[in-house]
């Protein structure tokens, strides 16, 4: 397995990077190109265009338009102007020159008039998808939700999908419902190592709003923390959890290890890890 592949694929499946620093994006959009441009990994036809995709949207992020329109340009001479992936660029790229409204109509006009749900299956939820994110600011989130349940029903195997409807549970503070959706994700995505962090730090937030079940919700955010941090040894969520979880369930050995692993990433972590591993370390 090319693990440096399949870690650019985890972020890319759920859009983890739309939550990230500014710090971590520039690092992200700086190593992802060097990993396209090298172009000594083999990868499907829909893997290439997924992590180009990504870095389309990490371009924009980081303000480099003409980069961005140039990946457009020539995501359109290899694949044509009907992909799918080229549809979000195209409304994104509206979204940058002429606002959110230019890129709202293209997007419904695209849903109404040419593609079909049951028969599109890539272009109509990756358009769909789009067409939310540009109109979250207008909706509620009993709106958002709802039209996320209807997406994820019909296209039940969209991790991004589950992905985003689980951070909306987490924001309603129903997190029963945002670990079924982290469960689905990581159904779909099983080396995801960020959603196990995700889901660790979910199940810990139960342990303490349920008493009866404190002790096996805790252990179960041990042990999808250790999975994160077994996939991708020094994430700072993965080490925080474990160390945490582990402090109250009294294994001192997984809480060492812990200690040792954040102070690592103190001397080795970009700013923002190395920070956040300090103050767990605090606490643990």
């Amino acid at each position: 397995m090319d693990l440096v592949k399949e870690r650019y694929l985890a972020i890319q499946s759920t859009k983890h990077y739309t939550q990230a620093s500014p710090e971590e994006i520039v690092t992200l959009w700086t190593q992802l190109k060097a990993f396209l441009g090298a172009g000594n990994h083999a990868m499907s036809e829909i893997e290439y265009m997924s992590l180009t995709h990504m870095l389309f949207d990490l371009s924009i992020y980081v303000d480099k338009d003409v980069e961005a329109e140039t990946i457009y340009k020539t995501f359109r001479d290899r694949f044509g102007p009907n992909s799918p992936y080229l549809f979000v660029m195209r409304a994104t790229l509206m979204q940058v020159n002429e606002g959110d409204k230019k890129a709202e109509d293209y997007l419904t006009r695209l849903l109404k008039e040419y593609l079909d749900d049951e028969t599109d299956i890539i272009a109509y939820p990756l358009v769909s998808k789009k067409l939310l994110a540009v109109q979250r600011k207008s909706l509620s989130s009993e709106q958002y939700v709802a039209k996320l349940l209807d997406l994820v029903e019909n296209f039940p195997v969209d991790g991004e999908a589950w992905y985003a409807l689980a951070q909306c549970y987490v924001e309603l503070g129903q997190l029963n419902q945002a670990t079924f959706c982290l469960e689905e994700v990581l159904c779909i995505s099983p080396f995801n190592y960020f959603v196990f962090a995700e889901l660790s730090e979910v199940l810990y937030y139960t342990a303490g709003k349920e008493p009866k079940n404190k002790k096996p919700l805790l252990q179960q955010s041990l042990n999808n923390a250790l999975r994160s941090v077994e996939l991708s040894e020094l994430y700072v969520k993965g080490w925080s959890f474990a160390g945490m979880a582990s402090k109250l369930l009294g294994n001192s050995k997984i809480q060492g290890l812990s200690k040792k692993k954040l102070t690592q990433i103190t001397e080795k972590g970009n700013t923002i890890d190395a920070a956040t591993a300090k103050k767990v370390l605090q606490h643990i």
